[in-house]
């Protein structure tokens, strides 16, 4: 099996990578390996109303996705070793989509007690986050960020002050700015999520600047979607962090531009139809994410001189492969072929009856965009991803 695309012409014997060269610059495709989302929720234990561990893993598939990290925000928690293993055992799948458990700092995400880092970390997890409900004990989250360093895991951060309303920007980037105080005292290293301020991208910018160990995502809809373009008085575009204003979503393409956010990550969040149709104020936060996100990124930031094709596919693989700490595979000479064709020129309106998730109600609905996942390759079968809205 020969594949030429824009930028490698591979050539696939018995599933095996046997050669690789120079691509053809006029071919509207592009070779990249599978995508690394280091922030979703599949919701399974206890919410599989909203998402299973196998309904999110095919949703991922049709993304792109390759490999996943689900937080720990089931009921029960993911915070002890059974509910690790339940995970773990669950996400088996025909796909090659690999399920990394994010376990709890806290117990059942409560902010008192922290959870055992080593022990979890034996058994199959490097990841620890709060996510949902941030870590406001300063003084908890500086022997967290020691404790991580001394397990050599890492601490994700849902960086939100709730003296403050989730809409006020201060709620944001108060925390950051009192985590990064901490990252400083204790030397630990810190990954924030869903970062959607502009004070937040200033503040770890400089923290940056200083040698500070920390890392940034930002998620697809804030840099897609201002307060500006809310259209519905309904949950579609309920998330948390909200949708915040103009200059926001400007510093947040800055900020992926010069580095600053290092990742995108979907945030990936699904719930039922009738929660997401209820009024915006009794409507949970969440959106889906996998099966949108590489469209929307070469549609907001490729098309629009952000980013280039090779610095968006640094944003949804080799950044996420190096914040946690993973190998990439699967496009390189001698080992088993393993990447997505991507078509640059593929143009779909977005319905979201035809996801594999769950969950069917988007803010996307309707958007015409541009680049997509038409294909995966593993071994020596071709997954023809091209079912798609017309």
């Amino acid at each position: 099996m020969e594949i030429t695309a824009q930028n490698l012409k591979i050539n696939i014997t018995n599933g095996i990578i046997r050669d690789i060269q120079a691509g053809n610059p006029a071919s509207n495709l592009y070779l990249s390996p599978r995508f690394i989302d280091l922030h979703c929720h599949l919701r399974e234990p206890g919410g599989e109303a909203k998402e299973t561990l196998q309904t999110g893993i095919k949703s991922a598939f049709n993304g792109g996705y390759g490999t996943i990290f689900a937080m720990p925000n089931t009921n029960p928690a993911c915070d002890n070793p059974d509910t690790l293993k339940y995970i773990l055992s669950r996400a088996e799948n025909p796909y090659a989509v690999t399920v990394k458990p994010v376990c709890a700092i806290t117990t059942g995400l409560a902010g008192s007690a922290l959870t055992d880092f080593e022990t979890l970390a034996a058994l199959g997890t490097g990841w620890f986050s709060n996510d949902g409900k941030p870590v406001e004990d300063m003084e908890l989250l500086k022997n967290a960020l020691k404790k991580a360093k001394k397990a050599n895991v890492l601490i994700i951060s849902h960086a939100e002050n709730t003296a403050f309303p989730p809409q006020d920007p201060h709620s944001e980037y108060t925390a950051v700015e009192r985590e990064i105080e901490a990252v400083r005292q204790t030397d630990g290293r810190l990954h924030f999520a869903h970062i959607s301020t502009k004070k937040s991208i200033e503040l770890i910018r400089k923290a940056k600047k200083k040698g500070l160990n920390i890392t940034a995502e930002t998620a697809p809809h804030y840099f897609t979607f201002s307060r500006d373009d809310i259209t519905s008085a309904d949950g579609r575009f309920k998330m948390n962090p909200p949708l915040r204003e103009p200059d926001d979503v400007i510093a947040v393409k800055e900020g992926l531009k010069d580095g600053t956010i290092d990742i995108i990550a979907t945030d990936h969040a699904p719930h039922t139809r009738e929660e997401k149709l209820r009024p915006y104020g009794k409507s949970p936060f969440g959106i889906t994410g996998f099966e949108t996100a590489f469209s929307l990124g070469y549609t907001n930031l490729v098309l629009t001189g952000v980013l280039t094709i090779e610095e968006l596919i640094n944003k949804f693989v080799y950044a996420p492969a190096e914040i946690a700490r993973l190998k990439i595979h699967g496009l390189k000479t001698g080992e088993r072929a393993e990447f997505n064709i991507i078509d640059l020129s593929e143009k779909y309106t977005v319905h979201g009856e035809n996801f594999k998730t769950k969950c069917k109600i988007t803010p996307y609905e309707g958007l015409e965009l541009t680049g997509k996942v038409i294909q995966t390759v593993i071994g020596d079968r071709v997954y023809d991803l091209r079912k798609r809205e017309k």
